[in-house]
């Protein structure tokens, strides 16, 4: 159902509420920005949504978009009152009731591959994190208690529809996360910069079910969890460059399982 608007009021201010924090813990909702955060919640999340906001433009320029609407109450607005909710949304925003989040045991149970990121504050590398995770297939990203919001719009946006294909926990505890991958069978990697092992050297097998492990973007992994990790791994670098972004460094350690695991497989 369509309803057309030319300002801000009803449930638009409800809305527009949700890009604050304590509002979407309180309606337990969360915003998917833009035309492919939108199609992928609309595609594999459509239990889940609530209201979605779109442009005339929009909805001409995404007719995937629209057709994925249609069985959705659909706030279609001008551009500018769409500018007034968010400057980012590229004509279009879903609102979702947030997904229960899952398990641990469960998002590690058979798992061949996961990532916990354990202090993460950018929204840009969480969801960059994310999006990665999904492209290798892994079974899940953990994201323990001081990171940023997994389903802040920030985040989700910069995932790019990723946050809606595999299972996301926010506010893990680490511990509690290394201890039952450890339980089910994981050996439980570390990346650090001055870790006792190298990726791409000996001593490591990639080809067995792995949780990496990834630090705050200023102060790396904290001494009691590179404690509590079954080995500590560096990247080499052999340019210049001080260190990897955070997200990058994932992204090499994730795919360098993921090359191991296809050669045994």
């Amino acid at each position: 159902m369509r309803r057309y608007h030319d300002s801000i009021s009803g449930q638009l201010l409800k809305i527009q509420g949700l890009y604050q924090a304590k509002n979407r813990a309180a309606y337990s909702q969360e915003i998917a920005e833009g035309p492919q955060s939108a199609r992928e919640a609309l595609t594999w999340a459509g239990d889940r949504v609530r209201d979605i906001v779109i442009t005339e433009e929009a909805l001409d320029r995404h007719p995937d978009i629209a057709r994925l609407a249609e069985p959705h109450w659909t706030h279609v607005v001008p551009s500018k009152v769409l500018g007034q909710i968010t400057a980012d949304s590229q004509g279009v925003l879903v609102v979702l009731n947030t997904a229960p989040v899952p398990a641990v045991e469960k998002v590690l149970e058979g798992a061949s591959l996961a990532i916990l990121a354990v202090e993460m504050q950018d929204p840009g590398n969480a969801g960059t994190l994310i999006r990665t995770a999904d492209a290798v297939g892994a079974a899940g990203v953990l994201f323990g208690s001081g990171s940023v919001d997994p389903n802040s719009p920030k985040v989700i946006r910069s995932a790019a529809g990723s946050t809606y294909h595999l299972p996301i926990v926010g506010g893990a505890d680490p511990r509690t996360v290394i201890s039952r991958a450890k339980r089910q069978g994981m050996q439980v990697l570390g990346a650090d910069g001055s870790g006792r092992l190298t990726l791409g050297g000996s001593g490591l097998d990639l080809g067995r079910p792995t949780l990496w492990v990834l630090g705050n973007e200023a102060r790396g992994l904290a001494a009691d969890l590179l404690a509590r990790v079954d080995e500590s791994v560096a990247i080499p670098i052999p340019g210049r460059a001080e260190s990897l972004n955070v997200s990058a460094a994932a992204a090499v350690c994730l795919y360098a399982s993921v090359f191991a695991q296809m050669r045994q497989s």
